[in-house]
């Protein structure tokens, strides 16, 4: 059976069965979103950073790497080949296998082994034509460079037809290489008058092709490969193979827009450029660039759709962040791209603006205070939106560290923005004077505890909008842990009866250094919010901080190495803003 009918009954099956109804049977799910997450039953792990998606069918473990489809993880779980799992999954979906399917691994070799015979053609007909040669000079690509990327030309002729037929290719090898359409029971191929650009995985073996138009009027101006059994667009990242042997702690891979930027970036010095394969930039890309780099730089174009695609790759790596592992954007002047930069430019000056590219939180600060910036009516009603849509951003943080500490910093810079007047800001700091002169540090959890309450109990109109925060510690204070238990479970009547003298202790304790009666519900909110941030949430780091310096003591490597680093800056962090 050809690849093309036996991804057809394949993608039958996928379609019937989810991949978290598989993973399940194995590890406990919980929806995060559009995602499942859960512990990865691959590799032993505290927090869970295993993630199911079901409208992609793919898996992605953020701590060991381990990822793949339904059929990756039947052959990975039960130690299978790819038949067996075929077969499980038939079994499972309820759609036979056809009697006349007939597959090997074998299959596999025969699709390389063609690739690399069109590899080599390519490679010989770039030196065979002028025109090629010419438009590789116009844009920089010596010789170097060209045998580094294998960068070849596809003539206009069949003549690559002819070759792979005389090669004792089949017809089915040859239309399943993703090199060539079938019209009219005719093969032909789909790369013509092109600069061709091989695609390689990480072992250093071809899978794909990208070609780029060398004829102003070339239409589409790129063309690339369609997906195989062997090359996935999601998971896929051109450069990848070469990147990966120059990756070291001063040298993180560089995501670029295009193959030209990658090469280019690579023929004056910066090795470890890659770049998506035409789709967008997936949660599949952003795994296989944190496995080998702890903070790769995002660099795409200068222009407004280069901007808003770096903008799109920050939102979606909140969902994924993990302790130790993040991104940094490096923003190119407009009008220019790494590849026109770098023609146009000394090399230093790349190098100057790789260094100053900024974390995660000051690239996206920057958008959400412009935002604010051109608030054409800064009225209260349209600051209040501005703040909920930050932070429907920052809750897409699944770890709960990060999380905690974006919050925190976030409202610091709000604060910070609207400048010393700003009333949650006067509260605040009133507060912490107040407490630091009064008390002795032992006491500080327990009136931490006993403001959170006061507060709630004093303005129950803004429990809603704090009960992920309240559910989410418990109080080290017996009888305040009963009363946080109790506002949880009475949300809707807010009936604090029988728990009298415990809401008169908390009153007693708290109310000589806060009071909110004058105060706006939302100014309550970010108030309560930062009290929470300032000590309950440290206490919460503190705790998993020990958890992680116990993980590294029993098995030190990359991941609990990174983990235990991360808090404990984090830890560190939020201690100095305490002061």
């Amino acid at each position: 059976m050809a690849y093309s009918e036996l991804n057809t009954v394949l993608s039958l099956m996928k379609e019937r069965v989810n991949l978290s109804q598989i993973v399940r049977r194995d590890v406990t799910l919980q929806k995060k979103g559009r995602e499942f997450v859960g512990h990865c039953p691959f590799h032993n792990e505290k927090t869970g950073s295993f993630f199911v998606n079901d409208d992609k069918g793919t898996f992605y473990c953020f701590g060991c790497g381990a990822s793949g489809d339904i059929i990756e993880y039947l052959i990975r779980k039960n130690g299978i080949q790819f038949m067996q799992a075929v077969e499980i999954l038939s079994e499972i979906s309820g759609i036979k296998i056809p009697e006349k399917m007939q597959y090997s691994d074998n299959c596999i070799y025969k699709q390389q082994s063609i690739l690399l015979k069109i590899v080599e053609f390519f490679k010989d007909n770039l030196a065979m034509s002028n025109d090629a040669m010419e438009y590789c000079k116009k844009r920089g690509l010596v010789q170097e460079i060209i045998n580094k990327f294998s960068i070849g030309y596809a003539p206009r002729d069949n003549s690559l037809l002819n070759y792979l037929k005389e090669a004792k290719f089949s017809h089915d090898d040859i239309l399943n290489s993703g090199v060539f359409i079938e019209k009219d029971g005719e093969l032909i191929c789909r790369f013509r008058d092109r600069i061709m650009f091989p695609v390689f995985n990480k072992n250093g073996k071809p899978i794909a092709f990208g070609g780029r138009g060398i004829r102003k009027d070339a239409m589409p101006k790129y063309i690339n490969s369609p997906e195989t059994t062997i090359f996935q667009k999601r998971e896929t990242l051109y450069g990848y193979s070469s990147a990966v042997k120059c990756i070291s702690k001063v040298m993180p891979f560089i995501l670029v827009e295009g193959y030209m930027d990658v090469v280019i970036m690579s023929k004056y010095g910066f090795n470890t450029a890659v770049a998506s394969m035409g789709t967008a930039f997936s949660s599949q890309h952003l795994a296989k660039l944190w496995t080998y780099s702890d903070e790769p730089i995002v660099c795409l174009d200068g222009d407004f759709a280069g901007y808003n695609a770096m903008l799109k790759i920050a939102i979606l790596a909140l969902s994924y962040l993990q302790p130790g592992k993040s991104l940094k954007f490096c923003k190119i002047p407009e009008d220019d791209d790494p590849d026109s930069f770098l023609k146009s430019h000394p090399k230093t000056e790349m190098e100057k603006l790789l260094s100053k590219s900024k974390n995660l939180i000051d690239f996206l600060w920057e958008r959400f205070a412009q935002n604010f910036v051109e608030m054409p009516n800064k009225t209260p009603e349209n600051i209040a939106k501005w703040k909920r849509e930050i932070f429907s951003h920052i809750d897409e943080i699944q770890n709960a560290d990060i999380k905690a500490l974006y919050k925190q910093e976030i409202r610091e810079r709000i604060v910070a923005l609207f400048g010393k007047g700003n009333k949650p800001s006067s509260h605040l700091n009133a507060y912490r004077k107040s407490l630091s002169v009064q008390v002795d540090k032992k006491e500080k959890m327990l009136l931490r505890e006993a403001v959170l309450l006061y507060i709630l109990i004093s303005r129950p109109s803004v429990i809603p909008f704090v009960v992920e925060e309240l559910a989410s510690v418990e109080f080290s204070d017996k009888d305040f842990e009963h009363l946080r238990h109790r506002i949880l479970e009475n949300l809707d009547s807010q009936d604090f009866g029988g728990a009298g003298d415990v809401v008169l202790r908390s009153k007693q304790l708290a109310s000589e250094f806060v009071s909110c009666n004058e105060m706006q519900d939302s100014d309550v909110i970010e108030l309560w919010k930062d009290v929470f941030d300032l000590g309950i949430a440290r206490k919460r780091v503190a705790n998993d901080l020990k958890v992680a310096k116990s993980e590294c003591e029993a098995s030190f490597d990359d991941v609990t190495w990174n983990r235990f680093k991360a808090l404990k800056l984090g830890f560190i962090s939020s201690k100095n803003s305490e002061k």
